[in-house]
């Protein structure tokens, strides 16, 4: 159930659509697939939408409890990781192929040549999958 809009201006209307997506999903922190899964789902429901005051803060606080799960969970960590170490682990998780990165930075022969060693990424690369990945920037230098 999606939380739109009212018509309805008034200040408990917002309130009671907060309280009925803590229902079907409490805020609290996210500590297992299952959970991150069905908070991602809820997610994609509400996002995109014209939401009332309730629904929308739900959704921000729920996608800040996302982005902290996924930045423990799903981004390589360790300074022990090449940046090719990096992407390759980025790919994997996100089952993800050199055309598919290709995509994101403009250039599949870059992407290619960058796998084998034979050249680094540009700066606008970097920004690229950084911004599309939501992981710092450094994670490729």
């Amino acid at each position: 159930m999606t939380m739109f809009a009212s018509t309805a201006k008034t200040r408990g209307a917002g309130r009671d659509s907060y309280l009925e997506l803590i229902r079907q999903l409490p805020l609290k922190p996210i500590r297992d697939e299952a959970t991150h899964g069905a908070a991602t789902e809820m997610i994609g429901q509400l996002i995109g939408h014209k939401l009332d005051a309730g629904a929308a803060d739900y959704l921000d606080t729920l996608i800040l409890l996302v982005n902290k799960y996924e930045d423990e969970h799903h981004t390589p960590m360790g300074t022990d990781l090449s940046p090719r170490e990096a992407l390759r682990a980025i790919m994997a998780a996100n089952d993800l192929k050199q055309a598919d990165i290709g995509r994101i930075i403009g250039s599949e022969s870059a992407v290619s040549m960058f796998m084998k060693g034979q050249r680094d990424l540009s700066k606008t690369q970097i920004k690229a999958l950084a911004a599309h990945f939501r992981v710092d920037a450094s994670l490729f230098l």
